[in-house]
């Protein structure tokens, strides 16, 4: 009877964990849910946009050059038909309005690597209203930058940035070179 009340014991103790791991789980389930949309938008973007590693696929898609190499972030390639008119607007994610690549240069080549993706906002610089939300969490807040004309997030997708997905500059060297051009 001893051995028994002990089994029974135990079964019941294993349920209890299993309740309270539940009810622990339940507790982060909303913090959890975020970071897993984030990253499933995240992983979104990153497939619509893997078939630019080639650069020449962009420019068939409609992106032109439209900025010198960028130290930091490097050649921006835009598409004007996906620019941002109105923090309100449905956006897309999966058609960012720029590509960013950066500058890999080795045996005795110059390679373009795409790095991140970037979503322009149509306003001016004296623009104090809303930006668009466009990715779940907060980890985009605040990252919108102004500079030719318009209001853009970068999200690296492609390349690990190490201050932050959403961070404009990253210190890796192939975004980091002189433009030579």
């Amino acid at each position: 009877m001893n051995a028994r009340t002990h089994s029974i014991g135990r079964r019941t103790y294993l349920k209890a964990l299993g309740v309270g791991a539940l009810a622990v789980g339940g507790f982060s389930t909303p913090a959890a849910a975020h970071r897993g949309a984030l990253q499933r938008e995240l992983a979104s973007v990153r497939a619509a946009t893997s078939k630019y590693a080639d650069v020449r696929k962009a420019i068939e898609d409609g992106y032109v050059l439209g900025s010198p190499f960028i130290p930091g972030m490097g050649y921006h390639y835009v598409n004007h038909d996906y620019f941002i008119e109105n923090y309100d607007d449905d956006v897309d994610i999966t058609k960012p309005s720029a590509l960013v690549y950066g500058k890999n240069e080795g045996n005795g080549k110059e390679e373009l690597i795409l790095g991140a993706v970037e979503y322009l906002f149509e306003k001016g610089p004296e623009y104090d209203g809303q930006f668009p939300d466009l990715f779940h969490g907060d980890g985009d807040d605040g990252m919108w930058g102004f500079a030719g004309g318009h209001w853009g997030l970068h999200a690296w997708v492609h390349v690990n940035n190490p201050a932050g997905t959403f961070f404009p500059f990253n210190s890796r060297p192939q975004f980091n070179m002189k433009d030579e051009v």
